[in-house]
C-alpha cells in the first residue's frame, strides 16, 4: 500500500499507541510526529516552556511536511497538527485521514495524571473543553473517516483502524 493512514484527534485518543499497533498489524511503517519532535528537540513540554507554542508549531510543521512525503505508513500526529493547514493539506493528499475521537469524560480519565502535555494543565476538564472548542471544526474538516475510542483499548482501536483501510 502506497497510501498513508494519518491519525488526527484530541490528545488521549490513542493516536500513538493504536497507530503503532495498527501499523504492525497492517505491515506498514509507523511514524509519530511527537516522538520525532522529541528525538530532535527534547520533550515537547520543555520546548513549550522555553520557546513557546509558536516556535513549536513551526518545528512541528516541518516534521509533518516530511511525514507527508512518506509512502505506506501510519502517521500519528500531535493533537494540534490540524492547526497547520499547509501540512494538513499535504498529509491529506498522501492518504486517508482518520480522526480518533473520545468524549471529554474518557479524555479526563486518560489524561488526568499526564503532566507531559503542555496544553493540558491545571484544570484538566477546562483544558480539554478549550482544546475541543478550538479544534473540533478542524478535525471534522480534515477527517475522511472517524473512529470512536471510548471504552476501547488501544489494541481494539488499532483493529478498527485496520478495518477502515
Amino acid at each position: 500500500m502506497d497510501k498513508n493512514i494519518i491519525l488526527i484527534g484530541m490528545p488521549g485518543t490513542y493516536k500513538s499507541s493504536a497507530g503503532k499497533l495498527a501499523a504492525k498489524k497492517a505491515d506498514m511503517l509507523f511514524y509519530d510526529s511527537d516522538a520525532l519532535f522529541t528525538e530532535r528537540f527534547g520533550s515537547v513540554s520543555d520546548f513549550f516552556a522555553r520557546y513557546g507554542e509558536d516556535l513549536f508549531r513551526i518545528e512541528e510543521g516541518k516534521i509533518l511536511y516530511e511525514l507527508s512525503l512518506k509512502k505506506g505508513a501510519v502517521i500519528a500526529t500531535g493533537g494540534g497538527a490540524v492547526l497547520n493547514p499547509v501540512c494538513m493539506g499535504a498529509l491529506k493528499k498522501s492518504g486517508t485521514v482518520i480522526e480518533l475521537t473520545a468524549t471529554d469524560e474518557t479524555l479526563m480519565q486518560r489524561l488526568s495524571e499526564d503532566k507531559s502535555r503542555p496544553l493540558i494543565k491545571g484544570d484538566t476538564q477546562k483544558s480539554i473543553a478549550a482544546l475541543r472548542l478550538a479544534r473540533a471544526d478542524l478535525y471534522l474538516r480534515y477527517a475522511d473517516k472517524r473512529v470512536c475510542t471510548d471504552n476501547l483499548t488501544s489494541a481494539a482501536v488499532a483493529d478498527l483502524i485496520c478495518k477502515t483501510i
